[in-house]
């Protein structure tokens, strides 16, 4: 860390990491990189020793109020507070899985045309619980309101894994948002046209496992989201989701494998058109998941 502005910000949102905060952190000083490069992490209230954790790596902490989280607001928060002409995103439970992650992740911005770079996410081997079954085969976001906003805008964006130019950010900002952030930021991408790569050689180990509760409040969360981006989800989208075939074909496959472990597994094709509904239809603001 020194007065000299940095080429790239790493930017983690954190609140109680644990362990896996821990291992990002090991991974991020470890890259392999001949730019310089600063790590910011905006931190919500940790109790659980994420900031012990912080404070042994080279890393600039910036406290917010929980109370008022938001997260549109929290990325334009960090991109104010990054120095660097490119400023990475990443999620506090994804875990870089090479050490040239770094490199390959800004490796598309070379080109002019690119303005932003989402790398991938693979499943992360070291994890307590499984990949949630509905997430590794590729069905979550089976209903309707995703497939017309990636008929439109192209495959979605996030800020789980993603480099920035900082001039595209100064052009078109980060607006405030309960949640679905990367979304909302990719329809203004969409209109000013600038690219986005999604270049697959830059891996983090992130995955996602849920009981019936907190699918279904995701879920709800992304209605609410995908609404105030004019992707709205109607009565008639949650019966057409329902009735579809293809999602009981699919559960049927995961069935025969033994990989419908838990109840939400089981209960995903329903829980989330009805929860989608529920967002799109009724919700006010996020709740937490």
């Amino acid at each position: 860390m020194t007065n000299t502005a940095p080429e790239i910000t790493i930017a983690i949102p954190c609140r109680d990491g644990g362990v896996v905060l821990r291992r990002l952190l090991a991974a991020v000083f470890a890259q392999e990189s001949d730019r310089a490069f600063e790590v910011i992490a905006l931190d919500s209230g940790s109790t659980d020793g994420s900031l012990e954790a912080l404070a042994q790596w080279p890393v600039r902490v910036i406290p917010i109020d929980r109370a008022t989280f938001d997260w549109g607001r929290l990325r334009q928060r960090l991109f104010v507070e990054a120095r660097g002409r490119y400023v990475v995103n990443l999620s506090q439970d994804a875990v870089p899985a090479e050490t040239t992650w770094l490199k390959r992740l800004l490796a598309p911005l070379e080109d002019p045309r690119v303005g932003v770079s989402c790398g991938s996410s693979i499943p992360d081997p070291e994890r307590d619980t499984p990949q949630f079954a509905w997430e590794r085969n590729g069905y979550f976001y089976f209903t309707r309101e995703m497939a017309r906003f990636v008929a439109r805008y192209g495959k979605g964006l996030s800020f789980a894994n993603t480099a920035v130019r900082r001039r595209v950010w100064e052009d078109l900002g980060i607006d405030p948002q309960a949640t679905g952030e990367d979304f909302g930021f990719q329809r203004k991408l969409h209109a000013a046209g600038v690219g986005i790569a999604f270049p697959r050689d830059a891996p983090v180990l992130h995955h996602h496992h849920y009981g019936l509760g907190g699918l279904y409040r995701r879920c709800r969360n992304e209605g609410l989201a995908l609404r105030q981006m004019g992707c709205h989800y109607t009565a008639w989208d949650c019966l057409a989701d329902l009735a579809g075939p293809r999602k009981y074909v699919q559960a049927l496959r995961e069935l025969k494998h033994g990989r419908l472990r838990t109840p939400a597994e089981w209960a995903f094709p329903v829980v989330r058109p009805l929860a989608v509904y529920v967002g799109s239809r009724f919700a006010r603001k996020m709740v937490w998941y």
